[in-house]
């Protein structure tokens, strides 16, 4: 289980390693977001990927008097989305010269809206 980015517990699989059946509590001290997530590093039939792996969707806990804390996750996809700004520019395999502006574009319009978290 992931909660803001953090590992905060495992769950052990049944003996034949394809589910889990995990109940309790889990403390939480301030509001953000959990999610399960599942990977394995040594895949078995009929699973054929070399890595598989799934997420869930996240659910969002909001806990009064404690607000968001988003500085790190805005940093993070900042990073990301510069990483892959550079890429596109450096793509020499475009269709048209439209279609790596819109991309490039997107790309600026999001890093706008994680600059906005920023303190």
């Amino acid at each position: 289980m992931i909660c803001n980015g953090k590992t905060v517990r495992d769950l052990k699989l049944n003996t034949s390693n394809d589910s889990a059946d995990e109940q309790g509590t889990l403390p939480i001290s301030g509001t953000g977001w959990c999610l399960l997530r599942a990977s394995s590093e040594k895949a078995k039939y009929p699973i054929l990927d070399l890595y598989p792996y799934a997420t869930t969707s996240p659910i969002y806990i909001t806990v009064s008097g404690s607000k968001l804390q988003v500085k790190e996750d805005a940093t993070y996809f900042i990073a990301w989305i510069d990483q892959l700004i550079t890429t596109a520019q450096q793509n020499t395999d475009w269709n048209t010269d439209a279609e790596k502006l819109a991309v490039l574009d997107q790309l600026s319009r999001a890093r706008k809206e994680y600059e906005k978290l920023l303190p």
